[in-house]
C-alpha cells in the first residue's frame, strides 16, 4: 500500500494521507507502530478521515488534534479525532475556555502542585509512575494531590474534581497562545 499514500516528511515530521482502501482502519494502530520501529523513533499521530474535498480541512484539523496531545503530553501512539473531541473543543476560544482555565489560578504560586497534576493525569493517575517521573516518593504525589483539592475546591481524587480539573488543563494550555 505504499505506493497509494501521500507523504510531506521532514526531520521534525510529516503528514501521511492514507487511502481509507490502503490499510483498514483496525490496522492503523499497528501501522504507526511499524513505522516507528522502522523510523526508531516513537511516532505521535492523529488520524481525520476525510473525502478528497475535505482533505485541506482535515490535514488542519489533524495537526490540531497532534498540538493537543503534545501540548498535554499524552502518551505516543494514534489519535482518532473521537478519542479528542472533548479536548478539542475546549481548546476552542471563548469564555467557556477562559472560565476553565482560571480554575487553576490558584496554582500559579505552586508550580510543583500544577506540574504534579498535569504528570498525574498524563500518566492515567498512576501514583506510583507519577511519582518516578517527579522523582517524589508517592506520599508526596498524594499530599499534592490533597492541597491541589484544597486551593482549587476540586478534588483530583474523585471523578468530578478530576474531570474539571483536567478540562482546566486543557482550556489553560490555550489560553496563552
Amino acid at each position: 500500500y505504499t505506493d497509494k499514500v501521500l507523504s510531506l516528511l521532514s526531520v521534525d515530521g510529516g503528514t501521511l494521507l492514507v487511502p481509507a482502501t490502503a490499510v483498514a482502519d483496525d490496522q492503523l494502530d499497528e501501522l504507526v507502530e511499524q513505522l516507528s520501529r522502522a523510523a526508531r523513533v516513537p511516532i505521535t499521530a492523529t488520524l481525520v478521515p476525510a473525502a478528497p474535498q475535505q482533505i485541506p480541512d482535515a490535514a488542519d484539523q489533524a495537526h490540531e488534534l497532534l498540538d493537543i496531545v503534545h501540548r498535554l503530553r499524552l502518551v505516543r501512539g494514534l489519535f482518532r479525532f473521537d478519542e479528542l473531541a472533548l479536548e478539542y473543543q475546549l481548546t476552542r476560544p471563548g469564555p467557556g475556555r477562559d472560565h476553565l482555565g482560571s480554575l487553576l489560578d490558584p496554582l500559579d504560586a505552586h508550580t510543583e502542585l500544577l506540574e504534579t497534576l498535569q504528570s498525574h493525569i498524563s500518566n492515567n493517575l498512576n501514583r506510583q509512575r507519577t511519582a518516578r517521573m517527579l522523582h517524589v516518593h508517592t506520599n508526596t504525589v498524594d499530599y499534592r494531590l490533597k492541597r491541589i483539592g484544597q486551593l482549587t475546591g476540586f478534588d483530583p481524587t474523585q471523578p468530578s474534581g478530576l474531570w474539571y480539573l483536567r478540562s482546566a488543563l486543557v482550556a489553560r494550555t490555550y489560553q496563552a497562545g
